[in-house]
């Protein structure tokens, strides 16, 4: 097997292209929107790629329900990322930033996030990876520890109305749930 057929392979690069992300959330000065891009990109086709028949690995067995369920759960997860277009990928917080507290900022405080969370899961479900549904709960870990950076760094630079913000909207990553 070479490389780049092999889903632990892929799952390292995602993992170390979130704690590249944490890096640039935490900081001040912050990273060009072109590095954060970058980040985001190898982020997400890491992901995506670790699940695909041509990284050997084992699979569940389904008759056709995993094309609709998996299809189903990957669509929603995608629909919670579209927030993810109005904004600069990976960016420093900074005190000029508008707070966006409506639509699905209404719901949960990291809506991408949990679309991530979901299209990984469905992805998983719709290639039948044992190894990617495996790894779901480990990107949510992840994702939580990432948006325990961010958030600190979103106090910093916004005060008072992130914290009033962050009492309205309990959840992070899963609405209504402080995780």
């Amino acid at each position: 097997m070479t490389f780049y057929q092999n889903p632990f392979f892929w799952a390292m690069i995602g993992m170390f292209c979130l704690v590249g992300g944490g890096v640039i959330v935490s900081r001040k000065s912050g990273y060009s929107v072109l590095y954060g891009a970058v980040i985001v990109t190898v982020f997400v086709l890491a992901r995506g790629v670790l699940v695909l028949p041509f990284c050997v690995q084992p699979r569940f067995e389904a008759n056709g329900w995993h094309l609709f369920v998996g299809g189903l759960i990957f669509v929603i997860g995608l629909v919670f990322s579209l927030p993810a277009l109005a904004i600069k990928p990976l960016t420093a917080p900074n005190e000029q930033m508008k707070l966006v507290t409506t639509g699905f900022y209404a719901l949960v405080r990291n809506p991408i996030y949990l679309g991530e969370v979901l299209w990984c899961l469905g992805w998983s479900i719709m290639f039948r990876s044992i190894i990617g549904l495996a790894l779901v709960p480990l990107w949510w870990t992840a994702l939580l520890l990432h948006t325990l950076v961010e958030e600190e760094s979103l106090e910093r630079a916004l005060g008072e109305k992130y914290l009033v913000y962050k009492r309205k909207v309990r959840g992070r990553i899963i609405p209504g749930l402080p995780i």
